[in-house]
């Protein structure tokens, strides 16, 4: 090991770190993803960045492209940079990016800056600083000894106090001799003066193999993370229940990607943590992108298969963002299945970050992530073991007879709150083309509406009842009829229906 001279001197107080944000270094920057080129010149060439000194200042250099994906040469392993920047509470400015994937000649490198973007001069918590200061990982999941990656400075790096020997291992991956520390804790910038960084990206001294997972850089208040999977193999690992399935199309337009019908070299998908599991139960999904290429925009739904056809029972509506994958990433989400009402998630080992979902009957469902490579969707099937779901009215709702009409009266009438109150009769009909199941017409948000849809009036409609008259408001109204439509009719377990629109209150 060599010993740096340090470039800077650290006077004054030291600046707090207060946290990281990652992905965020301007608006004319982006995260796209390009393979990583073998280089055609060294670091040092005199129209490369390398040529940086310390004092520089102004707009960092950096690729049009940044390159956050490489495939090694020296193994079958993809490795996939969370962010190519972050910024710091103190305003630290950081740029890094790869410059070159792996060898037999040389490390994966990466390539980047540290930029003081305040007025004044500054000093900086190097060591908190997440791929800059922070340059050991954790270990991924799975693993509790000799499984890090590092992110040694090279000669090129002008923060480093050490430069380390690197080596390779009997499988070829370069790895580091000793682990340091490498980096000062404090630096001073002016106004707008950068460095130049540059790292190795290497394995533990007495690391076998590569292993693949995510493995964290964490800083202060956020972390860095490089994510590694096998690049022969980007897909599942186990077989699916439900391989050689043949499904009907989903809703929509895109086709989907099915969990069982997956293999080892399907990049993204969505792994289920079980395929079958018996009401009342709870159900994780996790969307894995082992792709080159960001993934969007990403809602979940889910829908349940009755007869040959797929019917959307959650949620009713999706916000307007547009949701990122980047590669090497993964979502998670989550379904509360429960054959009756739902019970809430207020515990702190609850979590509910997903789908809370009551009244679901015995049978397949689909939850479908809106992300995919060479589709538009991803999904996995799931068998969910239990009775039918039942059609209930809400609990004590109000009721009054006159004859072979029922009247029910919801709390939403006369609250004396908006939406205006609004009635829907629902009668028999002889026939109906469209079709709605029992975890529809249960669904909050949908023909439900809380206390005010078509729960609280299909199970009123027996056989001496020829109508119901449902008092409710005009939002309950439209859950059932869709907006400006005025009657409609489907079917429901065998029985034609058709619901119309009342008047509406003041």
């Amino acid at each position: 090991m060599r010993r740096r001279a340090l470039l800077a001197s650290v006077p004054g107080v030291l600046a707090g770190l207060a946290g990281c944000s990652f992905g965020t270094l301007g608006s004319d920057e982006t995260a796209d993803v390009t393979p990583a080129p073998r280089p055609t010149q060294s670091p040092t060439d005199a129209n490369d960045s390398g040529t940086e000194t310390p004092t520089d200042s102004g707009d960092p250099p950096r690729p049009e492209n940044p390159t956050t994906v490489i495939e090694l040469e020296t193994g079958p392993r993809t490795y996939a940079l969370s962010s190519p920047g972050l910024h710091t509470a103190d305003r630290a400015r950081v740029g890094l990016w790869f410059d070159q994937t792996a060898t037999d000649d040389h490390p994966a490198t990466l390539r980047g800056w540290l930029q003081n973007s305040n007025e004044f001069e500054n000093t900086f918590r190097v060591k908190w600083i997440p791929g800059v200061g922070q340059t050991h990982s954790r270990q991924p999941s799975g693993y509790d000894h000799e499984a890090r990656l590092h992110l040694a400075p090279t000669d090129n790096n002008d923060l480093a106090d050490e430069v380390p020997s690197l080596g390779r291992t009997d499988e070829g991956y370069w790895r580091v001799d000793d682990v340091g520390p490498w980096m000062p804790e404090t630096y001073r910038l002016n106004p707008g003066e950068r460095v130049k960084l540059e790292y190795a990206l290497v394995g533990e001294p007495g690391q076998s193999g590569r292993p693949t997972g995510t493995y964290e850089f964490r800083g202060q208040a956020g972390s860095l993370s490089v994510s590694v999977w096998d690049t022969r193999s980007p897909g599942p690992e186990t077989d699916s229940r439900f391989a050689g399935r043949s499904l009907p199309a989903l809703p929509g337009d895109g086709d989907v990607q099915w969990f069982h019908d997956a293999d080892r070299t399907t990049p993204a998908f969505v792994r289920p943590s079980t395929e079958r599991a018996k009401l009342d139960t709870q159900v994780g999904f996790e969307m894995v992108n082992n792709s080159h290429e960001r993934l969007q925009c990403g809602h979940w739904d889910l829908y349940k298969l009755v007869d040959g056809e797929w019917f959307h029972v959650a949620p009713a509506a999706h916000t307007a963002d547009c949701r990122l994958l980047k590669p090497g990433s993964q979502e998670q989400w989550g379904l509360r299945a429960f054959n009756g009402p739902a019970v809430g998630c207020g515990t702190g080992d609850c979590h509910c970050d997903g789908l809370t979902q009551g009244y679901l009957g015995g049978g397949e469902y689909a939850v479908v992530a809106g992300y995919g490579h060479a589709t538009n969707e991803s999904a996995a099937l799931v068998a969910l073991v239990g009775d039918r779901a039942a059609v209930t009215p809400t609990d004590g709702v109000p009721t009054a007879r006159d004859g072979d009409t029922v009247r029910v009266t919801t709390d939403r009438h006369g609250d004396g709150e908006r939406p205006a109150d609004a009635t829907f009769t629902l009668t028999r009909t002889d026939n109906a083309s469209e079709r709605v199941i029992a975890e529809q017409v249960m669904a909050h948000g949908r023909f439900a509406m809380s206390d005010g849809g078509l729960r609280n009036a299909i199970p009123f409609l027996t056989d001496d009842v020829s109508r119901v008259v449902v008092e409710t408001d005009e939002h309950a109204v439209d859950g059932v009829l869709g907006y400006d439509t005025s009657r409609r009719r489907f079917r429901f377990r065998g029985q034609a229906y058709e619901v119309t629109r009342g008047q509406s209150g003041g």
